[in-house]
């Protein structure tokens, strides 16, 4: 009977270690999927919103905001996926992220609310996808390979694309201080070659 009661009193005590435990490990789990989604969040708004900023997107600090990230996306059709200006930029971002809202409000647990919300923030990207590779059959399997790898796609390409339009941007504006610069030096040329020198001066090189 003693051996009987010590051996349900090592089970309990199994039982409780077991499931302290499991419960451990579910939190550290937890944990760590936490962060990974804090990371991708603030990288991906982070590299959004540069993007959205240079190419002077509506409201780019939306970009750090849920579903805001669908009404950049949407913006990024015109011109890339649609043709320019045959819609309103903000009307095609508007309609993105109220579809998306819907869409993502019905699903049925906690699983598919992740998948629906990447999967139409994936296709949301295919403007932005395409403005980087110029490909618009590229752009979308890039937004099919963005939902397989969770997201890590479009922090990848947000990242090279900000730096392209970056130095686009920098290179645009090098140029053209270059050419006032150029134009500054051949106007005060012209003024020196075109200023008469006095007849009597003995020293023809230096001007009045």
């Amino acid at each position: 009977m003693g051996r009987t009661y010590k051996g349900c009193e090592n089970m309990g005590w199994e039982f409780i270690a077991f499931f302290f435990g499991a419960a451990a490990l579910g939190l550290f789990i937890l944990f760590v999927v936490f962060i990974a989604g804090l990371l991708k969040w603030l990288l991906q708004g982070y590299f959004l919103f540069r993007v959205a900023d240079i190419k002077s997107y509506h409201l780019p600090w939306l970009a750090f905001i849920p579903f805001g990230t669908f009404y950049i996306g949407g913006q990024a059709y015109d011109g890339n996926i649609l043709k320019k200006e045959s819609f309103d930029p903000k009307h095609i971002g508007l309609a993105f992220a109220i579809a998306g809202l819907v869409l993502y409000l019905m699903g049925l647990s906690i699983g598919d609310l992740v998948i629906t919300y990447l999967l139409i923030e994936s296709v949301a990207f295919i403007g932005l996808f395409t403005a980087y590779v110029k490909q618009p059959v590229i752009g979308v399997l890039l937004a099919l390979l963005n939902v397989v790898t969770a997201g890590i796609v479009a922090i990848v390409i947000l990242f090279l694309y900000s730096r392209k339009l970056k130095d686009e941007f920098d290179g645009t504006n090098n140029f053209g201080q270059d050419d006032l610069t150029g134009a500054a030096g051949a106007d005060q040329k012209h003024n020196d070659s075109s200023r008469p020198s006095h007849p009597n001066d003995p020293n023809l090189n230096r001007d009045i």
